[in-house]
This record gives structure tokens, sequence and C-alpha cells, in this order.
């Protein structure tokens, strides 16, 4: 009985503290997947802007070879 009741307080004591961790853990996981999803959209960004400076600069590299 005193053995029961012993794991059952460790069981109680210890339960928050998981609670805790799993909520965390939760959090910790859905953080670093948004911050995932940001910087493929950064990417993509990036990608937008290089393809634009490269037109700018093979338009204004065949003017200068017009010119």
């Amino acid at each position: 009985m005193e053995s029961e009741n012993s794991l059952l307080g460790i069981f109680i004591s210890w339960m928050p503290m998981l609670i805790y961790l799993a909520a965390s853990l939760w959090v910790t996981i859905w953080l670093t997947f948004k911050l995932i999803r940001v910087q493929q959209a950064m990417v993509q960004a990036q990608e937008g802007i290089l393809a634009k400076l490269t037109e700018i600069d093979s338009r204004m590299s065949a003017k200068i070879r017009q010119a």
C-alpha cells in the first residue's frame, strides 16, 4: 500500500513538469517550422530580385553594345 502511494505521489509531483516539457517541445517545434517557412519565403524573394537585376543588367549591356 505504501509503495502504491509513493509511486502515485511521484507521478503526481512530476506531472506538471512533464506537461511543461511537452508544451515547450511543441512550441519549439512549431517555431522551428515557422522559421523554415519564413526563410523559404526570403529565398524566393531574393531569387526574384536576382532575376530582375539580371534582366536589367542584360538590357543595359545590350544598350552599351548598340551605342
